[in-house]
């Protein structure tokens, strides 16, 4: 069976020291975490993140537990702000060896995207990593697969690769289709988690926080990963943020991770 990735939001409690020592327990030697978040309206962050006096530790953290990081979060390309500025953070990733790092595109100049994605994949590939795409129905500069694909031929860049996150892909009109006809050579990672409707949406915020384990929505997982090669990265993201003070997040990550597991088999 193929290795997965377990995501910080999915297993959100302890923030990513946490997040590493439960996902060795339960078996996966892979994570998604977050070197840099973004502000909530009062200007406070949204998601933990590892901070950099934390680097030595955080290592042998990793190395005790035998876990590594595919993915770093998050570096989005934005309207008035340099990319360049993501540099402690991103140079923080790559020293945690982490293998890519995710961008998602609300910069809508066409000019300004091409430019500022070109730096931070210059940025990356000085590291020694990967830029993740993401395409979303919340980011207007890249809200569809169809322009994801369109940007990564106009920024030409070796190591940009596009991500196949199963809830953005329906809800911002994607279809398997579409999806077969994509170079699976410019897919860098998918992730994995379920909906309760097969539909496109304008306003999906709520859903995007509070997703249903996979095979209890009506998503075509199966079809969905037939179609993903085995050098793309699976990355179980299935947060849910919407449960009371008891809720049990611990019990909620077995869930996801037992369902992606049978998903697989």
């Amino acid at each position: 069976m193929r290795d997965v990735a377990l995501h910080q939001i999915t297993m959100a409690k302890g923030g990513p020291t946490e997040l590493v020592r439960f996902a060795a327990k339960a078996g996966l030697k892979k994570v998604c975490l977050f070197t840099a978040t973004p502000l909530t309206a009062d200007g406070k962050p949204m998601f933990a993140t590892v901070e950099p006096p934390d680097k030595t530790e955080f290592q042998s953290l990793l190395v005790d537990n035998d876990v590594s990081i595919i993915n770093a979060e998050y570096f989005p390309v934005m309207p008035e702000t340099d990319v360049t500025g993501y540099a402690a953070a991103l140079e923080l990733a790559a020293e945690l060896g982490a293998k890519r790092a995710v961008t998602h595109i609300h910069e809508v100049d066409p000019t300004r995207i091409t430019d500022q994605l070109s730096t931070l994949c210059t940025m990356a590939s000085d590291l020694g990593m990967e830029i993740g795409l993401e395409f979303t129905g919340f980011a207007k500069g890249c809200d569809s697969l169809e322009k994801a694909v369109k940007l990564h031929h106009a920024t030409n860049q070796s190591n940009l690769k596009i991500a196949i996150d199963a809830l953005h892909l329906f809800r911002t009109g994607g279809t398997l289709d579409q999806l077969k006809a994509v170079d699976p050579q410019i897919i860098g990672y998918a992730q994995i988690c379920d909906g309760p409707h097969f539909r496109k949406s304008n306003g999906y915020v709520e859903e995007a926080m509070n997703r249903m384990i996979p095979g209890e929505g009506m998503f075509p997982l199966h079809s969905l990963i037939d179609l993903l090669g085995d050098h793309i990265d699976l990355d179980i993201e299935v947060p849910h943020y919407a449960a009371g003070p008891h809720f049990d997040a611990e019990n909620w990550a077995h869930q996801a991770i037992a369902a992606s597991k049978q998903l697989l088999e």
